[in-house]
């Protein structure tokens, strides 16, 4: 059985990174039987100062299907990550920002590591990501690509969308495999038991999520609603901004703060609608645990999911066209219980297909080898 080095900023228990963390975990309780597992992280979650309890630093422990090793701030040196591929078949490395991402690729270009390097992409090359912050990721980009560290590099991409954002930024000649994030194999179906009228939005608070284009669209519709808010404050400037938009706006909302990612589906099965108007997702693994539970999608065009419209399971619309979003909203809110129950179990057949196909078909076998 080979042995995967997976490095990456943060893992379980933590759950504020969102998607990579959920990437991770699927992958490997997937594929957990047919490789063994090795991931390193920091020891704490995003925003904390303190480790998570009951974790025992500088160890390998077993969570879930997979081994971990937790390391303080500042630990991953050089010296610990040539210690950490002793043995290992393959690094799979999840940032090249971070620094056991440029260490790695560094130890790589001088010849210090021996064992193949694939790095994922995790959205990074989007044009939502592109934006923020968007001349100090060029220049690193720059700077990466004129000392060689992504000479020979293979990447992982979760859709032929993200090669071409890879393509667009890195250059024409980059190599991938295309890997499909896996999701969660849990699908609970529509329980009908979703109160009427509720919208919800769930995601981590930062422009690319787009809180305030959705509190726009909002703010243009007809008919009557709650909003409900959900996820972890990354961008305080960003928060307060949507916070003094939604105040002055006659809409009926609450924020609820974090969700842990095992309650995610829980908490969407309770909403209607599901609105997240994203800048860019390379997968969106909230989209489809809202589409597990029949929690119905109206979402950019700007994900992978691309079928929602076509199978009667949602809308993925243009940014730009803020009153076509609101309509389609009002359209959701003015149907009958049998209606909506109908779109409601067309996105739980899309997460069912979804699943099975993943599991069968997925890219990342042809990554690890």
């Amino acid at each position: 059985m080979k042995k995967i080095l997976i490095l990456m900023g943060r893992y379980l228990p933590g759950y504020r990174d969102g998607g990579p963390v959920r990437t991770i975990e699927n992958l490997t309780e997937v594929l957990g039987n047919e490789y063994d597992f090795h991931i390193a992280c920091m020891d704490r979650d995003h925003g904390d100062v303190v480790p998570y309890p009951n974790i025992k630093p500088g160890t390998w422990q077993q969570t879930g299907m997979a081994k971990v090793w937790y390391s303080a701030p500042g630990g991953f040196t050089s010296k610990q990550i040539l210690k950490l591929s002793e043995g290992m078949d393959l690094i799979y490395l999840c940032s090249f920002y971070d620094n056991y991402g440029y260490r790695t690729l560094l130890l790589r270009r001088r010849g210090l590591l021996k064992i193949p390097v694939v790095l994922a992409a995790m959205g990074v090359f989007s044009e939502g990501a592109m934006a923020q912050k968007s001349w100090k990721k060029l220049l690193f980009l720059y700077g990466c690509r004129m000392t060689g560290l992504f000479h020979g590099i293979t990447w992982s991409v979760s859709s032929m969308k993200e090669a071409e954002d890879l393509k667009r930024c890195i250059g024409r000649k980059a190599e991938y495999v295309i890997a499909e994030d896996l999701p969660r194999n849990r699908i609970p179906g529509f329980s009908g038991s979703g109160a009427a009228r509720r919208i919800v939005f769930l995601s981590r608070i930062s422009p690319k999520k787009n809180l305030l284009g959705a509190i726009g669209i909002l703010q243009e519709v007809k008919g009557r609603f709650t909003f409900d808010i959900y996820g972890p404050c990354e961008d305080r400037r960003y928060w307060e901004l949507c916070r003094h938009r939604l105040e002055k706006s006659e809409i009926c909302w609450n924020y609820h703060g974090d969700v842990p990612a095992e309650k995610v589906q829980d908490v969407l099965a309770g909403y209607d609608i599901f609105l997240f108007p994203t800048l860019g997702e390379n997968y969106g693994h909230v989209i489809f645990e809202a589409l597990s539970v029949g929690c119905i999608p109206v979402i950019s065009d700007r994900t992978p999911w691309m079928e929602i419209s076509r199978d009667h399971a949602g809308y993925e619309l243009p940014l730009k066209n803020t009153q076509l979003f609101s309509g389609k909203i009002d359209e959701i809110l003015s149907m009958s219980p049998e209606d909506r129950k109908e779109m409601a179990e067309a996105g739980v057949r899309i997460a069912h297909a979804c699943v099975e196909k993943n599991k069968r078909y997925t890219g990342y076998r042809k990554i690890f080898g």
